[in-house]
C-alpha cells in the first residue's frame, strides 16, 4: 500500500515555503505518470465487493487501486492550488492524457478532445451536425438507446430523420451488416453513424468497410467506440473516420467520467463542446481553439481523464506480452465462458468468433420482467440469489431477452460455470 503522507498537504507555510525558495515555480507540472512509475507493474487490485462475482465489466468498468490513488494525487494537486492548476497546470495534464490516448489507437494528439463518457461525445457530435430537414442519418437497430435519444431530440429540432438499418442476432456475419448498412444509404443521407462494438449485443461491427463505402459515397462517418479501446485493437489512423468517440471507463478500466472525441483535421473548425466556458472568447494563437474549448468547461473535476496514461500503462503491464496478450487471454476466457454456459442452458453458442471481443451475449428464453432493482427480474434473482452481476435485457425489435458476459483481468473459468449452474436454476423455476 501507499504511503498516506504521500497524499497530505505540506505543513510547510507560505511564508517558510517562500523563505526557503520552495514555492510552486512557473515550470510544467509533473506528468502523472511519473507519480506512480514505480507501481506500474504491480498486480492490478479491483475494488469489488466481497461475495460479489462481476461479470459484467462492459457497463462501468472497475478502477484498479493504483489508477485511484493516482487521481487521488492529482486531486491534492488541484486542491492545494485550484487557480493554477485550472488556468496553467490542467491543459499540460491533458495534452499528456492526449498523447497517451493516440499512441494506444495510432491517431494524432491534436485531434483528440477530451470529455466525460461516450455518451457525452454522441451528443457532442450530434449537436455539431449542420442539417436540413430531409436529411438521413444512418444508424442499426444495434445503437445503445442513449444515442436514440439524443438523435430523436436532434431531429425534432432540424427536421432530420433517422434510417434504422436492420442486422439480426444472434445469426448474423460481417457481411450481413455491411449489405444492410450500405444498402441503406441514399443521397440523402447526411451520416453514417455506427457502435464499432455494439452495446447489448456485444457485436463486434464491420466499421473499416462501413467507413470506406461512406467515403466513396461523400458520406460523413461516426464510430461510437463506447466499448472499444481496450477491448480490442484500436487503429483509428486506419479507419479514417470523420469522427470517433469512446468511453475510458469501460475496457481501459479508468476512472467514471472518462472518454475522448477524435476529430478529423478538416472538420474540427467550429467544432464545440456541449458546454461554452467563459474563456472560448479568447484567441491563443498558440494553441487550437479545438483544445482550449475541450479541455476547460467551466469548474468540474478533470483528474479521471488525466490518469488515462496511467491505466493504459498499469494493465498492459499486467501481463508480458502487454495489451496483445491481455486482450487474447480475454477473448480466449469469454469464448470458453460463452460456451460453458450454453452447454448449462442445452442450447449453441451462435454468435461468430470473429464478431466477439472480450464480451458476448447469450440469447435466453422468455421475455424480459419488469424489476425496481437493476431492471430485469432474471437479473435482479441472478444478483440477489446467487452473488452474480450480470445483466440480462432485450435489444427491442432484434431479440426479447439476453444475457451479456464480460472477461477482464479478475475473471476465472469458476465465475462462468456459476452462471451456468444459476442460470439453470432461474430458468427452471
Amino acid at each position: 500500500m501507499p504511503n498516506p503522507s504521500v497524499f497530505s498537504v505540506d505543513p510547510i507555510t507560505s511564508e517558510s515555503a517562500a523563505r526557503e525558495g520552495s514555492l510552486p515555480s512557473a515550470d510544467r507540472p509533473e506528468a502523472i505518470i511519473e507519480f506512480v512509475r514505480h507501481r506500474i507493474s504491480e498486480p492490478a487490485r479491483f475494488p469489488i465487493k466481497a461475495g460479489l462475482t462481476m461479470l459484467n465489466n462492459g457497463s462501468y468498468g472497475l478502477t484498479p487501486e493504483v489508477v485511484r490513488d493516482a487521481q487521488r494525487e492529482l486531486r491534492r494537486r488541484m486542491e492545494e492550488d485550484p487557480v493554477r492548476f485550472f488556468k496553467a497546470d490542467l491543459e499540460d495534464y491533458c495534452d499528456d492524457t492526449r498523447r497517451a490516448i493516440a499512441g494506444f489507437t495510432n491517431t494524432r494528439p491534436e485531434n483528440i478532445a477530451l470529455v466525460p463518457n461516450g455518451t457525452f461525445a454522441v451528443a457532442t457530435v450530434l449537436n455539431n451536425l449542420e442539417l436540413s430537414p430531409g436529411d438521413e442519418i444512418l444508424v442499426t437497430d444495434h445503437e445503445y438507446m442513449a444515442t436514440f435519444n439524443e438523435l430523436g431530440k436532434v431531429c425534432r429540432h432540424t427536421g432530420a430523420r433517422v434510417v434504422v438499418a436492420k442486422i439480426p442476432f444472434p445469426d448474423v456475419t460481417p457481411d450481413q451488416v455491411i449489405e444492410s448498412v450500405v444498402g441503406a444509404m441514399t443521397e440523402r443521407t447526411k451520416i453514417v453513424m455506427i457502435s464499432h462494438i455494439a452495446s447489448a449485443s456485444a457485436l463486434i461491427m464491420p466499421v473499416a468497410e462501413i467507413v470506406a463505402a461512406a467515403k466513396e459515397r461523400g458520406i460523413a462517418t461516426f464510430l461510437d467506440g463506447a466499448h472499444t479501446p481496450g477491448q480490442i485493437e484500436l487503429d483509428i489512423g486506419a479507419l479514417d473516420p470523420t469522427w470517433y468517440a469512446a468511453s475510458c471507463h469501460k475496457w481501459l478500466m479508468c476512472p467514471k467520467g472518462t472518454g475522448f472525441i477524435y476529430a478529423s483535421p478538416n472538420r474540427k473548425d467550429g467544432f464545440k463542446p456541449m458546454v461554452l466556458s467563459c474563456r472560448v472568447h479568447e484567441t491563443r494563437p498558440e494553441r487550437d481553439a479545438f483544445l482550449c474549448d475541450f479541455d476547460y468547461t467551466g469548474t468540474n473535476d478533470y483528474t479521471g481523464n488525466l490518469v488515462i496514461p496511467v491505466a493504459i500503462e498499469h494493465l498492459g503491464a499486467q501481463l508480458p506480452g502487454g495489451w496483445d496478450e491481455l486482450r487474447d487471454r480475454n477473448h480466449r476466457l469469454v469464448m470458453r465462458g460463452a460456451q460453458i454456459v450454453c452447454d448449462a442452458l442445452g442450447i449453441e453458442q451462435r454468435v461468430p468468433e470473429s464478431m466477439i471481443g472480450t464480451m458476448v451475449s447469450i440469447p435466453l428464453p422468455g421475455t424480459c420482467e419488469p424489476s425496481s432493482l437493476l431492471g430485469e427480474g432474471l437479473w435482479d434473482r441472478l444478483y440477489l440469489n446467487h452473488g452474480l452481476q450480470v445483466p440480462v435485457w432485450d435489444l427491442p425489435g432484434v431479440h426479447p431477452r439476453m444475457t451479456r458476459i464480460s472477461a477482464q483481468l479478475f475473471n476465472s473459468i469458476e465465475d462462468y460455470e456459476r452462471l451456468g449452474e444459476a442460470l439453470r436454476i432461474e430458468l427452471n423455476r
